[in-house]
C-alpha cells in the first residue's frame, strides 16, 4: 500500500491494520480448523504452534524474561505473554491459513465478511 507521506505504508500502520483484522483472523483460523475438508496434516501446523506457545507460557512463568520493566504488576505479565502470542501463535495461524486449501479459505472469508 502506498502513502503520499511515507512512500510505503509504515510498519506501525500495518500492525494497526493487523490488530483491526485480528478478530476476523481468529474466526477464520477457528472455522478452518473445524472444517472437515481441511486435511489433518495441515491442521497439525496449528497444533504444533499451539504446543510451542503453551511451552513458551510454561517457561515464561518458570523463568520470566521482561522486555519492558514491570511498573504495573499485571500489565507486565500480560505484555510479556502478548509478545509470546504474537511471536508464536500469529505466525502459526498464518501458516495454517496459507497452507489450507485456497477455495475453502476463500469460502470462509466470504462468509465471515457477510457476517455469518
Amino acid at each position: 500500500m502506498w502513502s503520499p507521506f511515507f512512500g510505503k505504508t509504515p510498519k506501525t500502520f500495518r500492525f494497526l491494520r493487523f490488530l483491526y483484522h485480528l478478530p476476523s483472523f481468529v474466526k477464520l483460523t477457528w472455522r478452518l480448523f473445524w472444517d472437515k475438508r481441511v486435511p489433518i496434516y495441515r491442521k497439525a501446523i496449528l497444533v504444533i504452534f499451539e504446543i510451542l506457545a503453551f511451552a513458551f507460557a510454561l517457561l515464561y512463568f518458570r523463568f520470566p524474561i521482561d522486555l519492558l520493566p514491570d511498573f504495573v504488576p499485571i500489565f507486565g505479565y500480560v505484555e510479556d505473554l502478548l509478545v509470546g502470542i504474537f511471536l508464536i501463535l500469529a505466525p502459526g495461524a498464518w501458516l495454517f491459513i496459507k497452507f489450507a486449501p485456497e477455495q475453502i479459505v476463500q469460502e470462509h472469508v466470504e462468509q465471515i465478511s457477510q457476517g455469518n
